[in-house]
């Protein structure tokens, strides 16, 4: 059987989006999301340092709350994104 000149693009592009397809699912398999979890956690420290700070500075019981519920909704959200970022992956 004899391939046209179309034919054989179909083919060459189905192998490579095939190859480029594996290639991404192995990459993302291999990433560890622990270490993922750790870079969020990290990155989450600009936003709770400065809220821990005035937590620490301040004398309104209102803006220590408020401020202890915002941490605690951040960290409960990060956990949440990684989470479900692992069941979507895995």
């Amino acid at each position: 059987m004899t391939m046209n000149r179309e034919e054989i693009k179909k083919a060459v592009a189905d192998t490579v989006v095939s190859f480029a397809r594996s290639e991404a699912e192995a990459a993302i398999k291999s990433i560890d999301l622990e270490d993922i979890q750790k870079l969020v956690e990290a990155q989450m420290k600009n936003l709770t340092d400065p809220l821990e700070a005035e937590i620490q500075t301040t004398t309104s019981w209102w803006v220590k709350i408020r401020n202890r519920l915002y941490i605690t909704l951040l960290q409960q959200a990060v956990k949440a994104i990684v989470a479900d970022t692992k069941q979507k992956i895995v």
